[in-house]
């Protein structure tokens, strides 16, 4: 049978021959950037595992999807229901989306259900962060790669769409953004306008720069942040062709580094704005 999932042949030929052999880990960890499809992969791993196609209705599957920070209550209530036996199945499989926002607490109560696993549950932690080394120690890590140039153009072709290089490099490397940028031309202007301000930013003059720490400092810090990642990414990517161009890339990290510390954006900026 083949994997519906785009890409990740090695992860996906892994996953096949212990699903032949019978011989599945009690916990996996499906790590790497957002949108290269880890979420897409755990759900259909999980219905190999289950033997069904419709996994909203089985009783022996139960999925945390988790955007912010995970509770104790919902973990502790997830973690209570693996301790039940398989009701149809052979195996029940849970799966906790968005893992990286496990915190202390939630992680150690993770952390019980791992160190004594029972052979009848398969737990799939999809991750686009950093967890507990504890955790990731008990996991069979699986990490997803960003995708190149060639990969994305074939899923554009899959798609239905010709992408040509710009937008190819606009995605970085993420077949769910490449997707987003083919069918919104809303979204793909956004990133492209993104883009080019900080092409100008690093062109600027002193002047331009101090207005522009100015505009930037208005800006909500989830929707600065956002911004300060996508141009790390553009940064990143343009290492290929420029090496010398790392001390921006660890700025804008060090900028990122900082706004998670709550430290004051306007004071933020102005160390980052004159080194990129």
């Amino acid at each position: 049978m083949d994997w519906h999932t785009f890409g990740h042949e090695k992860n996906k030929n892994l996953l096949e021959k212990q699903l032949a052999a019978g011989s599945l880990s009690h916990a996996y960890l499906f790590s790497g950037s957002k949108g290269l499809g880890k979420k897409t992969l755990a759900l259909e791993f999980a219905k190999r595992i289950l033997g069904t196609e419709n996994l909203g209705n089985h009783p022996d599957f139960q999925i945390l999807d988790a955007e912010g920070e995970i509770g104790i209550e919902s973990a502790r209530e997830f973690m209570d229901r693996l301790s039940l036996k398989p009701f149809v199945a052979k195996k029940k499989v849970a799966v906790i989306d968005g893992a990286e926002n496990l915190n202390l607490h939630t992680g150690n109560a993770l952390l019980k259900t791992l160190e004594e696993p029972s052979s009848s549950t398969v737990i799939i932690l999809v991750a686009s962060g950093r967890l507990l080394p504890t955790i990731v120690s008990r996991c069979q890590c699986l990490h997803f790669y960003c995708f190149n140039r060639p990969r994305l153009m074939e899923f554009a072709k899959s798609l239905g769409f010709d992408a040509d290089r710009e937008i190819l490099d606009l995605s970085f490397g993420s077949p769910a953004e490449l997707a987003r940028l083919l069918k919104i031309p809303a979204y793909l202007q956004t990133r492209t306008d993104s883009m080019a301000r900080f092409s100008a930013l690093k062109s600027a003059t002193p002047g331009q720069r101090l207005s522009a720490i100015g505009l930037l400092a208005e800006s909500e810090t989830a929707e600065l942040r956002g911004r300060l990642a996508e141009w790390l990414k553009f940064q990143v990517l343009d290492l290929k062709s420029r090496p010398a161009g790392f001390l921006k890339a660890r700025a804008l990290m060090e900028a990122l580094s900082a706004l998670d510390m709550n430290k004051n954006k306007k004071l933020v900026l102005q160390t980052l704005i004159f080194k990129i």
